[in-house]
C-alpha cells in the first residue's frame, strides 16, 4: 500500500511540474541536438541540461538528461532568450545561449562540444548504484563497467550474472536454456570464443577488460540466416584516450591450473590500439569413471544377453593462449580504417585407462551366469590435440555528412585447425576378443576449416527516427580432414596402413547473401522488420573414392520482426520472430571414425542437410535504481533437427566398419523434430548501497521426435542461479552464489541433475590499482557424481564420472596508465554466425555485421 501511495504521489508531482511549467498549454516549441567531445567527436553519454531564461539564469524552467549517444529532445512552452548549461562528470561545464521565435518551432543544435575538465578532483567516492541491464529493441545489455565484481573476476564469472545466460557446473554455457548459441567480440564472430573452448578462454580472461555483454535474443536480417537462436555479444573496453594504460594479471587454482596474462590500450593522435594476451595451463587430477552396458542380444555371446563392465580413469592437460590486437587509424573526420587479429591456439593432451569385461546374463532375470567372460581387456589410450583459431579483419568505414549515414567495407579471413594424433593399446586378459589384430592403433587426423568473407554495408536514416539498413555478403569456406589409420604388425615391425575410403575428405561451401532491413520509433512503438535471402552451393569430394562425392544447392528467403513499446522509462514489452538456418559444422560432418574407445565409436555424417528453425520470443523488462526483472517466454519449433543417435553398431560384413558391430556407434542425422516452450526470469534487487542480490534461471518443456528411428522424449527441464554481494567499506568485496540445474531433455540420453556453490572475496590497495581475490568453488564437495543413462533399442547404458569439484583460486591484477581521449572504432564488421559448431555445449555468438 505504501508503495502504490508513493507511485501515486511519484506521478502528481511529476504532472504538476508538467503543468507548472508548461502554463497548462501544450508545448509551441521543440529543441534537440547532440552533445558531444570537442576533441575525439565521440557522443557524451547522459549529459545533464539545464535551461533558463537569459534573464534570470538562476531559475531554470527545464531540466533534462542526454540519452547514451548524448542525444536530447525537449519541448518548450515560450519564445524568448534562454541559456542552456551543459554538465558532465569530467567534463568542463558548458553553456549555450539561443532565441525561441514564433516563426520558428523546430531548433536544432546539432552537435554541441563539451571540453575534457583538466582540473585535478580529489578522490571521490561513489556510493549510489547503476541499473547493471538496459533494454533496446532487440537485445539486453549488462554493464560490466558498473558492476564493481568485473575488478577481479574473470569473465565466465560474470556470464552467470547476465540475464537469460546461465553457466552450469561444469562451465557450460546456456542461452535460454540452451547450447545453440553464437558469442561474438566487439561485434565479430571469433573461433577463440566457439564450442568448449569458450569456457576455458572466459575463465582466463579478466571481466574488466569488457565493457559489457549483450544479449541478442531478436537477431535481425543483417545477421547471417543460419545459425543461431541467439548471441552473446561481448564488448571489450574500447574507451583508450590519448596516452596508455594497461593492466597485468596471474592466477593459480588447485585443481592444476595457473595462468597470467596484460591488457594495453594507448592512444596518440589519430592512431589507436588495444591488445589483450593471456595464457594458461591446465592439469586436470585423474578424474574415476564406471559404466555398465546391458545388452539384450549380444553376437559375441551367441546371441545371449551380456553385460559390458568398465572402470577406468582419465585427465587432461596442456596449454592453451589467446589473444587479440586491435588497431584503427583516423584518416579524417570521415574516413576510418580498422585492422583486427584475433589469435588462439592451444595442446590437449588426455590420457585415459579402462579395464573392461564382458559377462553372460541369465536370459530369465539378468543373473550374472556362473563361467567364465566372453572377454576381459585392459585398454590404455593417449590423444593429442592442436586447436584453435587465427582471424584477420579489416574494414574501413565511411561516413558522410548526413549524421549516422555508414557505408563500411569488410573483409575477414579466418583459419582454424583441428588436428588430433592417438594411440590405443589393448591387452587382452582372458577370452576371445574379436577386434584381434587390430590393435595397437595409431590415428592422425589433419583437419581444419578456413574462410574468407567480404561484405558491403550500407545504413542511412531516410526520415525522423527511420533507419533502412541493407548489405550483401559472400563466404568461400573450406573444411577438410585427411586421416592416416595405421596399425602395428607385430611380426613386421612395422606400422601398416589402414586407412577407409572416407579418410581424405574435402567439403567446400559458396554462401551469397543480401539484406533489407528496416527500423522505425513512433513515440512509445519501436518496430524493427526486415528480410535476407541467401543461396548455398555445396559440394563434398572424397580423394580416396570419388563415388562418395556429391553436391547440392539451396536458396532460402527468410524474415524477421520485432516489435516494442515502451510502457514508461523504466519498462519495456517486446515481441520478435525470426527464422533461422543452421549448417552443420565439421564437427558433425567429418567422416573420420573415432576409436579410441573400441566399445563407444563415434563417425560424422557428411550428408547432413542444414535445419531450420521458427522462434517467437515475448519479452518483458522493468529496470530501476533499486529493482530490476526481465521475463522471458519463447517457442521454437524445428521440423529436421541434426540430432546425435547411438546404436548398436550392426554393418554387413563387406562393410569395413562390420570389425565394430557389436560396440556402440554414435553418429548425427536429420531425424529431429523438436519443439520447445521456455521461460525465463532474471532479477535483481539492491535494497541499499552495498548490498545486491540477484537470480538468473528458467524452464522449459521439449518434446523431441525421431520418427525414423522410432525414438522420443519429452519433459521439464530447468535451472537456476542465485547470488548476492558486499559492497564493504575499505574496498572489500564479498559474493556468494549458488546453481541447480536439472537434466536437460535429450532424445536417447538422460543425465544427472548438477548443483554447485561459491564464495569469492576480494580487495584494492594502492589507490585502487592492484586487486586481490580469493575464491572457492565448491567447497562442501571434493567430487561430483555424474551420471549418463543412454537407452536404445536393445540396449542400455549406464556412465558415471566422479569429477573433482572443490576447488580453490587466487587471482591478482594490477592497472597502470593514464588516459585522456577515446579511440575511434568502426561501427560495422563481418558477423559469420550460420555454422553449427561441434561437440555438447557447443556455443558461440555478435551485434555487428551481416
Amino acid at each position: 500500500m505504501k508503495e502504490k501511495l508513493l507511485y501515486l504521489m511519484l506521478i502528481l508531482f511529476v504532472s504538476a511540474s508538467v503543468f507548472a511549467q508548461t502554463g497548462g498549454g501544450s508545448a509551441a516549441f521543440t529543441i534537440k541536438g547532440q552533445v558531444v567531445d570537442s576533441l575525439s567527436n565521440e557522443s557524451v553519454p547522459y549529459a545533464t541540461l539545464r535551461i533558463a531564461l537569459a534573464s534570470a539564469p538562476q531559475n531554470p524552467v527545464k531540466l533534462l538528461a542526454c540519452d547514451d549517444d548524448g542525444k536530447f529532445t525537449a519541448t518548450m512552452n515560450k519564445p524568448g532568450k534562454y541559456v542552456m548549461t551543459m554538465e558532465s562528470l569530467g567534463k568542463a561545464p558548458a553553456k549555450k545561449t539561443f532565441t525561441l521565435s514564433e516563426n520558428k518551432k523546430l531548433l536544432d543544435f546539432g552537435k554541441l562540444f563539451m571540453n575534457d575538465d583538466t582540473q585535478q578532483l580529489k578522490e571521490v567516492t561513489v556510493v549510489a548504484q547503476k541499473p547493471l541491464v538496459k533494454v533496446e529493441v532487440d537485445k539486453l545489455t549488462y554493464n560490466l563497467e558498473d558492476d564493481p565484481e568485473a575488478k577481479t573476476n574473470n569473465a565466465l564469472e560474470m556470464f552467470r550474472k547476465v540475464p537469460m545466460v546461465t553457466v552450469d557446473g561444469e562451465d557450460k554455457i546456456q542461452l535460454k536454456g540452451s547450447s545453440n548459441y553464437k558469442i561474438y567480440m566487439n561485434g565479430k564472430p571469433s573461433n577463440l570464443l566457439s564450442g568448449d573452448n569458450a569456457s576455458d578462454v572466459l575463465k582466463s580472461m579478466p571481466a574488466s577488460s569488457i565493457k559489457n555483454i549483450e544479449v541478442i535474443t531478436d537477431p535481425g536480417s543483417k545477421y547471417d540466416a543460419e545459425g543461431v537462436g541467439g548471441i552473446i555479444n561481448i564488448i571489450t573496453t574500447k574507451n583508450a584516450l590519448q596516452g596508455y594504460t594497461g593492466t597485468v594479471r596471474a592466477n593459480a587454482s588447485t585443481l592444476g591450473s595457473f595462468g597470467g596474462g596484460g591488457y594495453v590500450s594507448m592512444k596518440a593522435g589519430k592512431f589507436g590500439i588495444t591488445a589483450n594476451y593471456g595464457y594458461n595451463y591446465r592439469n586436470s587430477p585423474w578424474n574415476d569413471s564406471y559404466s555398465e552396458r546391458f545388452t539384450d542380444e549380444d553376437m559375441l555371446a551367441d546371441g545371449d544377453p551380456t553385460r559390458l563392465e568398465e572402470k577406468g580413469r582419465s585427465k587432461n592437460k596442456g596449454p592453451f593462449q589467446y589473444g587479440y590486437l586491435e588497431g584503427s587509424y583516423e584518416i579524417d573526420t570521415l574516413n576510418l580504417l580498422s585492422v583486427g587479429v584475433n589469435l588462439f591456439r592451444g595442446k590437449n593432451k588426455s590420457l585415459s585407462e579402462l579395464d573392461a569385461v564382458l559377462d553372460p546374463l541369465d536370459g530369465i532375470d539378468n543373473r550374472l551366469r556362473s563361467y567364465d567372460p566372453v572377454y576381459r581387456y585392459n585398454r590404455n589410450s593417449v590423444s593429442e590435440g592442436t586447436f584453435g583459431s587465427t582471424d584477420i579483419n579489416v574494414d574501413f568505414q565511411h561516413s558522410t555528412s548526413k549524421k549516422d549515414e555508414l557505408l563500411t567495407l569488410s573483409y575477414r579471413f579466418s583459419q582454424s585447425p583441428n588436428d588430433n594424433e592417438g594411440r590405443t593399446e589393448v591387452d587382452v586378459q582372458e577370452g576371445y576378443y574379436y577386434l584381434s589384430g587390430e590393435y595397437p592403433k595409431w590415428n592422425i587426423n589433419d583437419a581444419s576449416t578456413v574462410e574468407h568473407t567480404g561484405q558491403v554495408d550500407y545504413t542511412t536514416p531516410l526520415f525522423e527516427k527511420q533507419t533502412l539498413e541493407v548489405g550483401v555478403k559472400y563466404i568461400n569456406r573450406q573444411n577438410k580432414s585427411n586421416t592416416l589409420e595405421q596399425i602395428y604388425n607385430d611380426s613386421t615391425k612395422i606400422w601398416e596402413d589402414r586407412s577407409r575410403d572416407n579418410s581424405q575428405f574435402k567439403h567446400t561451401q559458396h554462401i551469397y547473401s543480401a539484406y533489407l532491413g528496416y527500423l522505425v520509433r513512433l513515440n512509445k512503438f519501436g518496430i524493427k522488420a526486415g528480410v535476407r535471402a541467401e543461396g548455398t552451393s555445396l559440394k563434398a569430394s572424397f580423394a580416396r573414392k570419388p563415388d562418395l562425392n556429391f553436391s547440392t544447392d539451396y536458396f532460402d528467403v527468410v524474415p524477421n520482426a520485432t516489435l516494442t513499446y515502451q510502457m514508461d522509462m523504466s519498462s519495456q514489452i517486446r515481441l520478435g520472430y525470426n527464422m533461422r538456418i543452421q549448417r552443420p559444422g565439421i564437427w558433425f560432418l567429418n567422416p573420420y571414425i573415432n576409436d579410441v574407445n573400441p566399445q563407444n565409436i563415434s563417425q560424422g555424417n557428411p550428408n547432413l542437410d542444414s535445419e531450420k528453425s521458427n522462434n517467437v520470443n515475448l519479452n518483458f523488462s522493468k529496470f530501476t535504481q533499486k529493482f530490476s526483472i526481465n521475463a522471458s517466454l519463447s517457442y521454437t519449433f524445428v521440423n529436421n533437427a541434426i540430432e546425435r543417435y547411438t546404436t548398436t553398431a550392426d554393418f554387413p560384413l563387406t562393410d569395413p566398419r562390420s570389425q565394430y558391430n557389436g560396440a556402440l556407434w554414435n553418429t548425427y542425422d536429420n531425424i529431429g523434430k523438436k519443439q520447445q516452450v521456455g521461460i525465463f526470469l532474471y532479477g535483481n534487487w539492491s535494497p541499499t548501497t552495498w548490498f545486491r542480490i540477484y537470480m538468473n534461471g528458467g524452464a522449459d518443456y521439449t518434446d523431441m521426435k525421431a520418427s525414423d528411428l522410432g525414438m522420443s522424449n519429452k519433459g521439464w527441464s530447468g535451472r537456476v542461479f542465485a547470488g548476492s554481494q558486499f559492497t564493504l567499506p575499505k574496498d572489500f568485496r564479498i559474493n556468494l552464489h549458488g546453481g541447480y540445474f536439472s537434466p536437460w531433455i535429450q532424445l536417447q540420453s538422460k543425465q544427472s541433475p548438477f548443483y554447485f556453490a561459491g564464495l569469492n572475496i576480494s580487495k584494492d590497495f594502492l589507490k585502487k590499482k592492484l586487486s586481490v581475490s580469493l575464491g572457492a568453488q565448491n567447497p562442501f564437495w571434493k567430487t561430483m557424481k555424474m551420471e549418463m543413462t543412454t537407452t536404445g533399442e536393445g540396449f542400455r547404458d549406464v556412465s558415471t564420472n566422479w569429477r573433482h569439484s572443490r576447488e580453490f583460486r587466487l587471482s591478482v591484477s594490477y592497472r597502470f596508465g593514464t588516459m585522456k581521449g577515446q579511440i575511434k572504432k568502426v561501427r560495422r564488421g563481418i558477423s559469420n554466425d550460420d555454422s553449427k559448431g561441434g561437440g555438447e555445449g557447443n556455443s558461440g555468438g555478435g551485434e555487428q555485421g551481416m
